[in-house]
């Protein structure tokens, strides 16, 4: 029998098209089946734990195209139900009945405490199953906290998982993290059981997100829990504040003049024993007033209004003031329940309930329309007519996110077009740097075989430290290094000297130096150098304040921008994988140096930058997506100006280049640097990994310490930091000048790709895009939003023919044959899209009788909301690939007895939502026009359009799309071919930004106890993070959310991409195979198939259609 290798070679030969060659080889570079069994498979067989290590890259190896078997759920390895668990789980609970928490110390004055809890083995491999059971525990600790603290508290639960992921090649990737949720807060010890309730389904919705990402990460274990108890002295309604003026001229606020603590009582009684003279008297309203306001505090904070509103049969809303109305809590009684609407106002630090009698008119300056306006309660947002206040309301309560102030731009100033003119300057100053860490073992971690097997074994310490300082002509200092005590700490010292240089360099800025060619250059200069607008006789010379070196003709204005100005410029400082590992070392020291602090959060734990004055910390691997020797490896040896500079011996040089190795669990004392030899191959192994190094990774080490004359082990910890921070500076540099050659950007101006890209993307378009000021319109597109398709249509298949073990020639032949899109987003990006002229279709049942002959590039495009219909005779037909998929929350009702079985288990939740491909009817569906022009050919009905946004459209993308693809085919450096690959794949990031999911995140010193204080109890408190005693990093939700970005994009490039997905396999696969085609599996770009034919390789050269559509392997 032929191997599958000497048959694809056999194939290719006999292909005449050199394209159908490339197509044909690119599909069989992936591994078909297998890829897909394995992420399928293994996640759902019961695991034998093992400990964590961090997320690293499987080892490559050559992967062959292969064809058998596709079971994804074999009988035999389906995880058992919840109730072959349960004696199991209780058995263990019996035998390890040592849960018990260990205490935090008190941080930030004591107003914040953490809880540990180590969980024993096999406790938590069922995370709702291990909450359930450990809830007792939990609430005795709140009981016992909320006595110690006199008071009341907030309280957060984290958990950190162990998840796994089958990677392609069938070898496993871990990660584990933390899961939290928003802080319930608890007054009393009756509030805890219901403030648990909340708590535990926020958690597993937070776990269920993860692992609904379409990456294939599944659960292995709960191995810790963490409780943090945050001190809560609750915003309180008291007695008597003065509304501010502008809020008296309004004759919106009914202010009671209470003398007592009372004032939500008093605020309740004004609203319903409403004064027609003087509401602002106690006397006009009873006593006697019937309400219940038993077990409830005075002052009242906004934490017992849900008691109030119980007691009393009541619907309560909060709203607050900060330079406008704000939301601090919207009641969750019944709909149909009058709302009673009240404003806290606050001065010095008191605060005050009074009754909102007209939310209209508080309202109605922040609308800039004169005409009466009716208000959304949610969103504050105005509308002209009552009816379409009501029509907005299931909309925006649909969006399920927390209630703000949402702000749109205005008319006349909603134009999107590239504006950072300033990011081309090179940064001035820019600073590398690595850190390099012991690891001392905590004392006490031995594991112990019948107790947690994910308790905390070592405590990293920064060390020692390596920077290196690049000025923007490229011109360096000699690295500057550190190791001893208080390394991280003695690093930000070191960095904020660096600070003040830098600062006075920019205070005495360098005369202009004009050259005879600078000034013809100048003199004959049409376009500004800036923005490349005309000139027009406002021309200044524009020239570098650090070299003197002249830059070009700009406008006056735009010369302005770019200004350096000493007390605002900031320096970038750059580390590979900050957010990962060294950020968490500079947090523990950040605190002990003067300075303000601000970050750019993904969340309390991770950060996108974070800032200490002028010195911005960024993270170069949310440029540059690998591993630093990945990238040292794809670029050319000559790009390495900085290490030749200081290691000019070639012979040395070459060693550096190749990736380091360290004994980082084995240096775990300050004594370890004083060893005068290398330390024996074993040393290196690492228990986070359970890996050991290899002779030749050894072997290399020893060469490196005896080519560079290491006398101790401090010697060889010295040079690895110092080559990280050298090889870093050459690989970051190479990118900044691709970047500022092809795009004219620094990327040192941003802070991560996505921004980079989306910048260069309009600077080379020009493209002016219009921002939407309806936030009707925003919320329609919003509700088309759906990304990439992924499920398994077949649980079962088998491969049948000549190449293939178990070949049978007696039935029919049948091929198992993976397909992946190239480039979908690449594609759907340079097709037609939004740029603006956004207005309501008025005729839609017009609209509905034409929108099929809608050319596909025409200058006009729709987003519609429309009901259809999907046949019965098309079920069959479409069940492996339904059209037009949903978002929606999966009933339990809809579930088989297995599915059931799992969501028992802890694996699913039908509490999250998520793309569903059905074959019911689609009511109310959001849709790009050529979508719906797809869906009506292929079968489906159109019943109605209900709504229609009508837009001008061109492809203003594909140019820049073009460059990148152009740019990477003639990249002389793997280094370049992934940049420009990266540069499209990353704008594309960028058109899906929700604004929404941003938070706001601010860290807090000890010294700080009243901001502390004041966030803790502010309504938008969401969660803290203790770093250590003297910093915390508190989260709050966004009172005030503007959107301001041109979200029809994003949507529209999800849309469009459906369209190809769905044409190549309706009408290219399934019209030529028919029945003998089915989808085995799914995700977003990628089709796993069984098709019945002779020979489907053939046929790939048989039919050219197969050009014009590309489908092949990455």
């Amino acid at each position: 029998m032929v191997t599958m290798d000497e048959y694809i070679e056999q194939l290719l030969a006999e292909m005449p098209e050199s394209t159908l060659h490339d197509v044909v080889k690119n599909i069989l570079d992936e591994p078909i089946p297998e890829a897909v069994k394995g992420r399928l498979l293994k996640p759902l067989q019961p695991r034998k734990y093992r400990p964590s290590p961090p997320p690293r890259k499987a080892k490559e190896r050559k992967r062959k195209a292969i064809e058998e078997e596709f079971d994804p759920i074999p009988r035999h390895k389906v995880l058992r139900s919840v109730k072959d668990y349960q004696d199991e789980i209780q058995g263990l609970f019996e035998e390890n009945n040592e849960l018990t928490f260990r205490q935090t110390p008190w941080a930030l004055g004591n107003f914040l405490r953490g809880w540990q809890l180590d969980v024993p083995r096999g406790q938590g491999a069922d995370p709702r199953a291990f909450l359930e059971e450990i809830e007792p525990q939990i609430q005795k600790k709140l009981e016992e906290e909320l006595k110690a603290l006199k008071g009341g508290l907030k309280f957060q639960l984290a958990l950190k998982v162990d998840l796994v992921k089958v990677n392609p090649d069938g070898s496993e990737e871990y990660t584990d993290p933390v899961l939290r949720h928003k802080q319930e807060a608890v007054l009393q010890k009756s509030e805890i059981t219901a403030a648990l309730r909340q708590a535990f389904p926020r958690v597993l919705e937070t776990l269920e997100k993860w692992t609904q990402r379409g990456s294939g990460w599944a659960v292995v274990q709960v191995h810790t829990l963490w409780l943090d108890i945050a001190r809560y002295q609750p915003l309180r309604g008291g007695s008597y504040i003065p509304l501010p003026k502008k809020l008296q001229d309004k004759k919106a606020v009914v202010n009671v003049k209470n003398g007592d603590d009372h004032c939500l009582r008093w605020a309740l009684r004004s609203a319903l024993f409403q004064a027609a003279k003087d509401p602002q008297r106690p006397a006009k309203y009873p006593t006697e007033d019937g309400l219940d306001f038993t077990g409830i505090e005075a002052p009242t904070p906004i934490s017992q209004i849900g008691m109030v509103e119980r007691q009393n049969n009541l619907a309560i809303n909060v709203f607050g003031w900060d330079k406008g109305v704000i939301v601090h809590r919207l009641s969750k009684q019944p709909e149909d329940m009058p709302r009673t609407n009240l404003l806290l106002i606050e001065k010095a630090g008191k605060f005050h309930y009074t009754w909102i009698k007209n939310l209209n008119r508080l309202l109605y300056d922040q609308s800039k329309h004169r005409e009466k306006k009716h208000f959304c309660e949610r969103c504050l947002h105005g509308y002209s007519r009552e009816d379409l206040l009501e029509d907005h309301k299931p909309e925006c309560q649909g969006i399920g996110q927390t209630a703000a102030r949402v702000e749109m731009p205005e008319e006349g100033k909603n134009k999107f077009t590239f504006q950072n003119h300033h990011k081309q300057l090179p940064a001035p100053y820019i600073i590398y740097a690595d850190f390099e860490a012991l690891t001392t073992k905590v004392e006490g971690s031995e594991l112990d075989p019948t107790k947690s097997n994910t308790q905390r074994t070592q405590h990293h310490e920064a060390c020692s430290y390596c920077y290196v300082k690049v000025r923007c002509d490229g011109q360096t200092e000699a690295p500057v290094e550190y190791r001893g005590p208080d390394a991280a700490e003695h690093f930000l010292r070191a960095l904020q000297e660096e600070e003040r240089g830098i600062k006075g360099v920019l205070s005495n800025p360098q005369a202009m130096l004009m050259t005879r060619a600078d000034w013809e250059t100048h003199r004959t200069a049409r376009r500004c150098h800036v923005c490349d607008g005309l000139l027009e006789g406002d021309s200044v010379r524009d020239h570098c304040h650090i070299t003197g070196k002249y830059r070009g003709a700009a406008h006056s204005a735009c010369n302005l921008k770019l200004r350096l100005d000493p007390k605002t410029t900031t320096i970038p400082v750059v580390f590979h994988n900050l957010r990962g590992y060294d950020s968490h070392l500079l947090m523990q020291a950040i605190s002990k140096v003067e300075g303000r602090m601000s970050c750019i959060p993904n969340n309390t734990e991770k950060y996108i930058s974070f800032s200490l004055g002028q010195l911005r910390f960024i993270d170069s691997a949310q440029f540059l997506q690998a591993s630093l020797s990945k990238l040292v490896d794809a670029n050319k040896p000559e790009a390495f100006h900085i290490t030749a500079r200081y290691e000019p011996d070639h012979r040395k040089r070459t060693l550096l280049m190749r990736k380091g190795v360290y004994p980082y669990e084995y240096v775990d004392s300050w004594e370890r640097f004083e060893e005068n030899k290398l330390p024996p191959k074993e040393a290196f192994y690492s228990k986070l990994s359970d890996e050991h190094i290899d002779d030749d990774d050894y072997k290399h080490a020893q060469r490196v310490w005896e080519t560079f004359g290491c006398q101790t082990l401090g010697n060889y910890a010295d040079l690895y930091c110092r080559t990280d921070v050298l090889l870093l500076a050459d690989v970051f540099e190479n990118f900044r000048k691709t970047s500022q050659k092809q795009y004219g950007l620094d990327p040192a101006n941003y802070y991560t790709s996505p921004g980079l890209s989306w910048d260069a993307l309009l600077k080379k378009t020009g493209v002016e895009l219009e921002l939407l000021t309806d936030y009707d319109q925003h919320l329609f597109i919003e509700k088309g939003m759906r990304g990439g398709i992924s499920m398994v249509s077949k649980r079962h298949a088998r491969a049948n023919n000549p190449a293939v073990e178990g070949y049978d020639p007696k039935k029919p032949n049948s091929h198992i044959l993976y397909l992946d899109a190239n480039n979908l987003y690449g594609w759907a990006m340079s097709q037609p899209l939004p740029t603006g002229g956004f207005r309501w279709v008025e005729d839609c049942d017009g609209l509905a009788g034409t929108i099929k002959d809608q050319p596909a590039d025409g200058p006009e495009g729709f987003i519609l909301e429309v009901g259809l219909e999907y046949p019965q005779e098309l079920h069959d037909e479409h069940n492996a690939y339904p059209l037009a998929p949903e978002r929606t929350v999966v009933q339990k009702k809809w579930m088989s007895e297995y599915q059931q079985g799992l969501l028992g288990a802890g694996v699913a939740s039908a509490e999250v939502e998520k793309l569903v491909p059905n074959l019911r009817d689609k009511n109310h569906y959001v849709l790009h026009y050529r979508n719906l022009q797809l869906y009506l050919s292929l079968g489906m009905k159109l019943k109605k359009v209900h709504r229609a946004l009508r837009f001008e459209q061109s492809p203003w993308m594909e140019p820049y799309i073009r460059m990148n693809t152009e740019l990477r085919k003639q990249a002389t450096s793997a280094f370049e071919k992934d940049l420009y690959k990266l540069m499209n794949n990353s704008v594309f990031g960028k058109t899906m930004e929700n604004l929404r999911r941003r938070v706001n995140v601010k860290l807090v010193r000890s010294h700080e106890e009243d901001k502390l204080r004041r966030l803790i109890a502010s309504p938008s408190f969401a969660r803290v993070n203790i770093f250590d005693d003297d910093l915390a990093a508190v989260e709050v939700h966004k009172s005030r959310l503007v959107l301001n970005r041109p979200v029809y994009v994003g949507m529209s490039i999800l849309d469009l991409s459906k369209t190809l997905m769905y044409d190549f396999y309706y009408g290219q696969l399934k019209n030529q195979y028919g029945d003998r085609c089915q989808l085995l599996y799914t995700d977003t770009d990628s089709l796993l198939l069984e098709i019945q034919t002779e020979d489907v390789y053939r046929d790939m050269v048989a039919h050219a259609a197969l050009k014009t559509k590309r489908l092949s392997g990455r």
